[in-house]
Formats: C-alpha cells, sequence, structure tokens
C-alpha cells in the first residue's frame, strides 16, 4: 500500500445534485510519501463562484490541475468520487478528457507563458478550441474570436489575434488565455489567479465578464485567489486551505460575517484596510509546514495563538458547525454544532 493510500478516507456521501462539478476526498501525493493534498471536498454549483483562499503552499493550484486530471508525472490523485455531471472523470483516458477540457471544462492558468503555444499565434489557439469542440469553420471561428477579444478589451483585437505570445505583454497574454477559456462558453471555469497581471481597471472589467457569462450560462466557476477583498465582493461559498486541507468552509456572508478558525481570523487581519493608513500590516507568523513534514495534530498549531495540547496531538475533522459552515477546529464551541 502506498503513502497516498493509507491517507485515502473513508466512502463519502455521493454527488450532489445541486452541482456540476463534485469531489469527495481527493487526495494527491506521490507514493510512499504522506499527501499533497488530503481528503478535500468541493462542491461548485451552477450560476456560483466558490474562492479558493490560502497562502502559497496551501494546495489550492495542485487541486484545480487535479479537478482538470492535469497533474504533473509522478504525481497522483485518488478521490471517493470526481464528477463532472454526473460523468466520472477517475478513470476517463486522455482522448475523452481533450475533448471535455476547453469544452466544458476550462482553465485560466496562472502563468500564460508557459500555457500559450509558442509557436502558434494566439489567433490560431482560439480559432483551434472553436473548430475542435465547436465544430465551426475557419472563417465562423475567426469571427467568434475576434468577438472574444473584444469583450476581453483586447487593444485592437484583429490585429493581436495575428500575433504570437512573446510579441505580448504579461496582462495581453492574461487576457488571451481568458478568451481562449471562455470562447467555449463552458459548465465549469477553474481560475488560477486570473487578474494577477493585469492593472486594477482591466481587472474588474474581466471580473464583471466572468460574472456576467456566469449568470448567462450558469457556468460555476472555481476562482483561485489570495484577495480577499475580491471574495467579499464576487464568492458565493468560499473554501480556506492549510497545508493541503480545508480548515473552514462556508457561503461568504457566513464566512466573512462570523470567521471560526483561527487562520480564517489571521488571514482576515492581513488585510488591508482603508483606516490602517499609515499602520503595519498584521502579519501571520511562521510558514506552511511542507508536505514530507507534516505534524500529526492540527497543521497550523505551530502558528496558532489559541493551539493546545489535543491541537497539537490529534487532527479536528472538518465538521458542520451551522448549516453549510464546516470548520476543522477544536476550539468551536459545542453549542454551534449541528445535531
Amino acid at each position: 500500500m502506498s503513502g497516498l493510500q493509507k491517507h485515502m478516507p473513508d466512502k463519502r456521501e455521493g454527488i450532489n445534485v445541486a452541482s456540476v462539478l463534485t469531489d469527495r476526498g481527493l487526495t494527491i501525493g506521490m507514493p510512499d510519501a504522506p499527501p499533497i493534498v488530503d481528503n478535500i471536498d468541493l462542491d461548485l454549483r451552477p450560476g456560483c463562484i466558490t474562492c479558493l483562499v490560502g497562502e502559497s503552499g496551501s494546495g489550492k493550484s495542485i487541486t484545480a490541475l487535479s479537478l482538470m486530471r492535469l497533474l504533473p508525472p509522478g504525481i497522483r490523485f485518488q478521490a471517493d468520487m470526481l464528477a463532472l455531471d454526473g460523468e466520472d472523470l477517475r478513470e476517463l483516458d486522455d482522448e475523452r478528457m481533450n475533448v471535455i477540457r476547453g469544452d466544458r471544462m476550462a482553465m485560466v492558468f496562472q502563468e500564460p507563458m508557459t500555457a500559450l503555444n509558442p509557436v502558434m499565434t494566439v489567433g490560431e489557439q482560439i480559432t483551434e478550441a472553436l473548430r475542435v469542440h465547436k465544430g465551426m469553420d475557419q472563417t465562423s471561428a475567426d469571427i467568434a474570436a475576434l468577438e472574444m477579444f473584444r469583450q476581453v478589451q483586447i487593444p485592437a483585437p484583429d490585429t493581436r489575434l495575428k500575433a504570437y505570445p512573446h510579441q505580448l505583454s504579461g496582462g495581453m497574454r492574461q487576457r488571451v488565455m481568458i478568451a481562449i477559456a471562455l470562447v467555449c462558453r463552458p459548465a465549469v471555469l477553474i481560475a488560477d489567479e486570473p487578474t494577477t497581471a493585469l492593472d486594477v481597471t482591466i481587472q474588474s472589467q474581466i471580473l464583471r465578464l466572468i460574472d456576467a457569462l456566469r449568470v448567462e450560462l450558469r457556468m460555476a466557476v472555481l476562482l483561485i485567489t489570495h484577495n480577499l477583498s475580491l471574495v467579499a465582493e464576487i464568492a458565493d461559498d468560499v473554501v480556506v486551505m492549510y497545508a493541503g486541507r480545508i480548515v473552514e468552509r462556508a457561503p461568504r456572508d457566513a464566512l466573512f460575517g462570523n470567521p471560526k478558525h483561527p487562520y480564517t481570523l489571521a488571514l482576515f487581519a492581513a488585510m488591508p484596510r482603508a483606516d490602517g493608513r499609515g499602520r503595519p500590516l498584521a502579519t501571520i507568523g511562521g510558514q506552511v509546514p511542507s508536505h514530507g513534514e507534516m505534524p500529526p495534530g492540527c497543521r497550523f498549531a505551530a502558528r496558532c495563538p489559541f493551539a493546545e495540547a489535543r491541537c497539537v496531538e490529534t487532527y479536528p475533522i472538518l465538521r458542520e458547525i451551522r448549516q453549510d459552515h464546516w470548520v476543522s477546529c477544536w476550539r468551536v464551541p459545542l453549542e454551534d454544532h449541528v445535531s
């Protein structure tokens, strides 16, 4: 039995019929090693934006890659359930996954220069998606690509379609990646820091576009971000990850109105505030443990000002403390627990 298999959870509940993409017990790692990501449950609902937040090294990006079946060689994933509209994605071959990727599921990657093909024009890359997945002829694909470039605010779009990735700025390449992801109007969009390279004005335009399309298409969106101000504005549901595990999960208003986990509280405390001008930002002492040196108890215990002996010794399970609000912390009052 591999190290990954040893950490696999028991069977969990089945597909959530209200979700377009459901995973249960997602665990990612290398053979004979502790998991990088451990026992993750996600439900991406049609027309809703789920924000995945946490420090760098928490496992957010690799979780997103696993949902797309795009993990690097040597890294494996296991799950009790990984389903798109009821279709089990776990055992699909590459040919079938290639049909799904870019059509029913799409991803905006964090590094567009490595995601775009350097020997094809960006116009060829976006029209290829339309011809392969939507069966368009070249003329129709060119028209649709031009309109998509306009929607993501690419200047002189007819000229930019003929450019190669290296001829575009980082922000322009990011907008091209977003255009490619959205052009086939997917049921699920996974966006890994999609506006990092863009200025504030363009960020707002892109997010409004994503927001409009998720309403129009009832598109489920998984948005990975460090920007809690953005989360407060755009999220329906929020999932907080730390060191490869979910520590808190709740609807946006519940999480922002009554956060429970000490890590979530620390993230909120570190947010820049309008009334804090001239004051130093709060920081979280210490660092995220490496996946090869995970403690047996709560993974945040070494950095937590409220840690007790049991926190160090035993990991607290993720519990539903009230309707749809889940927390992994020994300090949650018993009276808050759902009966």
